[in-house]
């Protein structure tokens, strides 16, 4: 009778540490690809706003006019 009520314990402790222990590995894994996916969200970001302000600076200030440096008026 005790053998039995002390497997029924080994088993339930057995079960009891493998699913600690899948939750740990699935809250880790999770970790990981939260930080990669979030690494990346900020180079696209980064890589948008840098490409928008590189379009702002070349952007015309007049409508049909090309940007660019303005040409010198002065004397050289």
């Amino acid at each position: 009778m005790k053998s039995q009520q002390r497997l029924k314990s080994s088993l339930v402790l057995t079960v009891t540490i493998c699913a600690v222990m899948c939750g740990i590995v699935t809250v880790q894994n999770m970790w990981v690809y939260a930080q990669d996916n979030l690494s990346q969200v900020l180079n696209q970001t980064g890589n948008q706003t840098g490409n928008q302000t590189g379009n702002q600076s070349l952007s015309p200030a007049i409508p049909g006019q090309q940007g660019g440096t303005p040409p010198k008026t002065g004397p050289s």
